[in-house]
């Protein structure tokens, strides 16, 4: 009786330390398997092929021998649908070159930096064309003094020739004709040329050629600091962008929750938002948007390809990347130490020199 009383305990025991255990959290070592989520672009992570490839493989596969976990990819894609996997989870890691932003910080869980590097800049190169040349003369401020000019010397033109025609016998009687002396009045006087060719002679002819003298140099000096006020703002939208204050006034492309936005919103209003990188680049070379801005090392592996994009990097803003869990996951522990022996053994240095990365702001 003594040996069932015991035996049922022992069961009941075992029973209960197994239900704690499976409420505990799992640890990161001891066989753990962590689901991986592929997000970026080159040269951090390429996913053409079947199985991802980049700097930020390679980095997580390096430390990956300092840790006990297996991993297993389980998806690939932007970084903002592995976040989305993240936060549901359906991975239990997101590797590629990830920034931390606040509105991420506190969602997830980051590991420590693995790559430091800062916003940039990408935009066309000087355009030279034809086109860009005489776009100026077709500004909506410069259509506008046009325009008004015009009309206004067609208007005085018709009245100096119907108040002179049948008191100066200088003046055609033929309405089409007549009108043209009038207006070819109108712009001799405009510019002061004063040929004499067509005089008016009549006191009302005398009176209007006096107001339109005096009304030719007010509209002549406003029409000029038009024409001027077009061409350098012309000249301001359109100069070659050398810094972020550049920006200021140019349509910049961004990716939303990306550290690029909050970076392009300190200098620009006219912010458009794109899906992809892709769409960006492709924005900024049909001439779209004046700007793209973004990580560095990702824009400088575009340029390289394409030589009618021109990088300009800012060092303004630092930018870390790290792996990233849910928030809370003890993996991270196990992770960071990992990263820690990876720079300290020198290794990380050495993937970051193959791929052709700035080595110098790792330290």
């Amino acid at each position: 009786m003594v040996y069932i009383v015991h035996m049922r305990f022992r069961t009941q025991t075992i029973a209960s330390a197994l239900i704690i255990a499976s409420a505990l959290p799992m640890q990161p070592g001891h066989g753990r398997e962590l689901r991986i989520g592929y997000g970026g672009s080159e040269p951090f992570i390429n996913i053409s092929t079947q199985a991802a490839s980049g700097v930020a493989v390679d980095i997580w596969q390096e430390a990956s021998r300092y840790t006990e976990f297996q991993s297993r990819q389980t998806a690939t894609g932007s970084v903002s649908e592995m976040l989305e996997l993240l936060e549901k989870g359906e991975i239990d890691v997101l590797v590629g070159p990830v920034s931390i932003t606040e509105e991420r910080y506190d969602q997830f869980g980051f590991t420590h930096p693995f790559y430091v590097t800062s916003p940039a800049i990408l935009t066309n190169r000087s355009d030279t064309s034809f086109w860009r040349a005489i776009q100026p003369f077709l500004s909506g401020p410069f259509l506008i003094g046009v325009t008004t000019l015009v009309g206004l010397l067609l208007i005085v033109g018709a009245i100096i020739w119907t108040v002179e025609n049948k008191a100066n016998d200088a003046w055609s009687q033929d309405p089409i004709k007549g009108i043209g002396q009038g207006v070819w009045f109108a712009i001799v006087t405009f510019t002061t040329v004063g040929y004499g060719d067509l005089v008016p002679v009549g006191k009302r002819g005398r009176f209007l050629a006096g107001v339109w003298m005096v009304t030719a140099m007010i509209t002549a000096s406003s029409l000029t600091a038009g024409i001027a006020s077009a061409f350098t703002l012309f000249q301001l939208q359109h100069a070659a962008i050398q810094s972020p204050a550049d920006l200021t006034g140019r349509t910049v492309a961004v990716i939303p929750g990306s550290s690029g936005e909050d970076f392009a919103h300190r200098f620009s209003r006219k912010i458009r938002p794109v899906d992809n990188v892709t769409d960006a680049v492709d924005l900024v070379e049909q001439g779209k948007v004046d700007a793209f801005v973004y990580d560095y090392p990702v824009l400088n592996h575009l340029v390289d390809s394409r030589q009618e994009l021109r990088l300009v990097r800012s060092h303004d803003l630092s930018e870390h990347y790290c792996f990233v869990f849910r928030k809370g996951d003890p993996a991270i522990d196990d992770v960071d130490g990992a990263l820690l022996k990876i720079r300290e053994n020198g290794s990380l240095r050495q993937i970051l020199q193959r791929w052709g990365l700035d080595v110098e702001r790792q330290n």
